[in-house]
């Protein structure tokens, strides 16, 4: 409890995510359901397994959005309103909007009733979800905006949210003609998603950002810019299935394979810009920055390169800490403070060091990808390395270190996700190791080291920097954590691409790609600076 006291940020910024997620496959799965898999092409059980499998991500947006009201009025009466001036919000209506027509979808879609009120419902339901958003709460320009925001919604519920709908009808057509004619709609119906997309992003973009400065000197910016990676990324993972599709009338089965496979890498990528756009909402626009955004001289200057600190503070001459009892007492608690030097070196050695370790293991696994290099398969022991140095130095003000103890470590919150983070690493770098030698040989096990790569790199994103008292040197180490997290994003949706297909070109290039991912990690990291 205590935990979700200190980060209803977080919550908040995740609850929208999948918000967010759930609403663009719902509509998405409208959208297949009356452009696509229409009943001359689709046959009844294919329909009937798409809207099937569609209606229980409309039922878990019942459930998440009901969190997120919850979590949005805990949080005004935290701060003195009371619960039925929460309730009569703007927010708490749109949400009860949004829950009821969810829950009218779910019975719509699980009992295949008319499609024209699934498009009425998704239409009220993308009308609900824009009024939670930044238009919303603008005073210049307000329809224009929402209408740019709804489009945008409408873009990639055209595009990303329709095509695991597309996974689940080609699956259960059997029919090689059937299964072009449902790609080859597909790709038209979602062509057509992009374009909208991107013009309302665009459009959005000029009120949001306003300016150059804008997107480079503000965490607002900053962000839209990871976004914008991860969709082009996306994008061009669709073109080569919108080529894919052309080949499927004569060579269906090998194409159909890797048709599948550039789908699975191209949702995980777009979906993980959905969560980069939630994390937008939480912060103010780049045009309301003014003199806080950096200019383009002060981010050369934060980001120059400078060597390493390899050599640690003592213990000793960090800042006095707090003592352990009213540590555990006081639920703001931070364990020091950022302005001291000699804490800022401590943190500083911490990521330099951390960064040597990334940057040998990418350049180890990159060894490890030609043939004939057994020893350079051991690479993922590296990372067993790294989590023991981060339960010695993430926090010195605990065991072994500090005078806390270590049962009463875990009672602080940010210790306690440094310990799991760290057990986490060690059982992915043993799991890993495994697969690279060998010793393990299933294939759905080999899906997990990238797959929990790129969820890490995606929650990186929600680490929130820009707005605080010193919102300059927050947005620098944001840059550095954006950059962190989309390189991990890319890193493990590249080992997934490389464990899915069969071998030849596209495997190869992938192989080389997120070792590389890694080496650009560590030498971030490298140069990292504390604000």
């Amino acid at each position: 409890m205590i935990w979700l006291l200190q980060d209803l940020d977080l919550l908040s910024v995740i609850l929208r995510a999948l918000s967010l997620s759930l609403e663009v496959l719902a509509v998405g799965a409208v959208f297949f359901l009356w452009l696509v898999a229409r009943p001359a092409i689709a046959p009844p059980d294919v329909r009937k397994a798409v809207g099937k499998c569609a209606s229980w991500f409309a039922l878990a947006l019942v459930f998440v959005q009901a969190l997120a009201a919850a979590q949005a009025c805990a949080t005004l009466m935290s701060n003195g309103i009371g619960f039925r001036e929460a309730t009569t919000a703007v927010f708490f209506k749109a949400d009860c909007v949004l829950i009821a027509v969810a829950l009218a979808l779910f019975c719509l879609l699980r009992f295949q009733k008319r499609i024209f009120w699934s498009l009425v419902s998704s239409a009220v339901l993308a009308s609900a979800s824009v009024a939670l958003s930044h238009a919303a709460s603008q005073l210049h320009h307000r329809g224009l905006l929402l209408a740019l925001t709804a489009a945008h919604h409408v873009g990639a519920a055209a595009w990303i949210g329709a095509m695991p709908f597309l996974l689940v009808a080609m699956r259960g057509s059997t029919e090689q003609k059937r299964a072009h004619a449902l790609a080859a709609r597909f790709s038209w119906m979602a062509i057509a998603g992009v374009a909208v997309l991107v013009l309302a992003g665009v459009g959005m973009s000029w009120f949001y950002v306003g300016s150059w400065q804008g997107l480079y000197g503000a965490s607002y910016g900053v962000m839209l810019l990871a976004k914008i990676y991860l969709l082009l990324l996306g994008l061009t993972l669709g073109v080569s299935n919108f080529l894919l599709v052309r080949r499927t009338r004569s060579d269906s089965a090998p194409v159909l394979a890797r048709l599948r496979r550039f789908s699975e890498a191209e949702i995980g990528l777009v979906f993980t810009a959905i969560l980069a756009a939630a994390s937008m909402t939480a912060q103010p626009p780049a045009r309301d920055m003014g003199a806080e955004q950096l200019t383009s001289r002060e981010i050369a200057q934060g980001m120059d390169w400078q060597w390493p600190t390899l050599r640690s503070p003592a213990f000793a001459q960090l800042t006095h800490r707090i003592p352990i009892r009213s540590a555990l007492q006081n639920e703001a608690f931070t364990g020091g403070t950022d302005n001291d030097a000699m804490d800022r070196a401590w943190s500083e050695y911490n990521h330099h060091w951390a960064g040597l370790v990334v940057l040998f293991a990418g350049l180890i696994a990159f060894v490890a990808s030609f043939k004939n290099q057994p020893w350079a398969r051991n690479w993922p022991l590296l990372f067993i390395a790294l989590a023991v140095f981060i339960v010695l130095r993430a926090d010195p003000e605990t065991w072994p270190l500090g005078p806390r103890p270590f049962w009463a470590s875990f009672a602080e919150p940010e210790v306690l996700q440094h310990r799991l983070f760290a057990a986490l690493i060690i059982m992915l770098a043993a799991f890993e190791w495994a697969i690279e030698t060998g010793r393990l040989r299933s294939r759905r096990a080999a899906l997990v080291f990238p797959l929990l790569c790129a969820i890490g790199g995606a929650l990186l994103l929600t680490h929130m920097h820009g707005f605080g008292e010193d919102a300059k040197n927050e947005t620098l180490v944001g840059i550095s954590h954006t950059a962190i997290a989309v390189l991990g994003v890319t890193a493990g949706w590249a080992r997934w691409l490389q464990m899915r297909l069969p071998p030849g070109k596209a495997s190869r290039r992938t192989a080389w790609a997120w070792p590389l991912c890694f080496v650009l990690i560590g030498l971030v990291l490298l140069n990292y600076r504390e604000a």
